[in-house]
């Protein structure tokens, strides 16, 4: 008996729903066609909130502290939308009253060279799970969109850990050369980034990469000479973007253990639940 037209046709139309569904259901596919930064990420089942980007409920979604907000206290990766931007996966850290977004990991043991160009830099490198860096553009709008704090969480030679608090943080946008404007000073660590010599304060500072010269010297391009990218001056107190040799001067030659950048938006109330 001969199949009938009609049934050659619905034959075709369940292969072809098929195979849209094999695709719909490949969630790295999926999210690569959603997320700017997934290269950074190994396994998207890692990112707590993937399904609510599924069924589009991160679109309002900015940052972690938005997160927290709407009941997420597990740390680890999640989807955000911040205003401008597409969705980006980020780290967040769920604690002292907010979710926290990092922007940079560190650690003197890193796989990572940190001798990245300037697009890199742009754009962010590494595992979003491990050391890595976000993003400049993505700090930039992270930073633009509310009044953010950022906290450097350092481990010492000694195991020690610390911190350096600044009651605001911006990085400008590309045409400024990313330049970073910090706050005031608060923590234990020591102020390497705004109380440092004439030549070595990073506040008010451009980003300088080995193919982006920003730095104040005439003569020697900070980034090239010392590796990583970073907001040189002429050229550092502070400098976090290194293989193997991350320098906090009040607290670290060359030699602290790991670094971590966090910044969360600056509020009034802290509600610990």
């Amino acid at each position: 008996m001969g199949i009938k037209p009609w049934n050659v046709c619905c034959l075709i139309l369940l292969c072809a729903s098929l195979s849209r569904e094999d695709e719909v259901q490949d969630p790295k596919e999926e999210a690569a066609q959603l997320i700017a930064n997934i290269k950074m990420v190994d396994d998207v089942n890692d990112i707590i909130n993937f399904n609510d980007l599924r069924q589009r409920r991160v679109f309002f979604t900015r940052d972690c502290e938005e997160l927290y907000l709407l009941g997420h206290r597990k740390s680890g990766l999640y989807v955000i939308h911040p205003e401008g931007s597409p969705y980006l996966v980020v780290q967040c850290y769920m604690f002292d009253c907010g979710g926290w977004t990092v922007i940079q990991r560190n650690s003197y043991n890193t796989e990572i060279t940190w001798s990245e160009t300037w697009t890199a830099y742009k754009y962010g490198f590494g595992n979003i799970e491990l050391d890595h860096y976000l993003g400049n553009r993505f700090i930039n709008l992270l930073t633009a969109q509310k009044w953010n704090k950022v906290r450097f969480l350092l481990v010492d030679s000694e195991n020690r850990s610390r911190f350096a608090d600044y009651d605001s943080i911006y990085l400008t946008n590309e045409t400024d050369k990313y330049r970073l404007r910090l706050g005031t000073y608060a923590g234990d660590a020591g102020d390497a980034m705004t109380s440092g010599t004439y030549k070595n304060i990073h506040d008010n500072m451009r980003f300088s990469t080995f193919d982006g010269d920003n730095d104040r010297l005439y003569n020697t391009n900070c980034a090239n000479e010392f590796g990583g990218g970073w907001w040189f001056d002429a050229c550092y107190d502070a400098h976090l973007n290194s293989r193997g040799r991350l320098h906090w001067k009040p607290l670290c030659d060359h030699n602290c253990r790991s670094s971590l950048i966090l910044i969360r938006p600056v509020h009034m109330y802290c509600n610990r639940v």
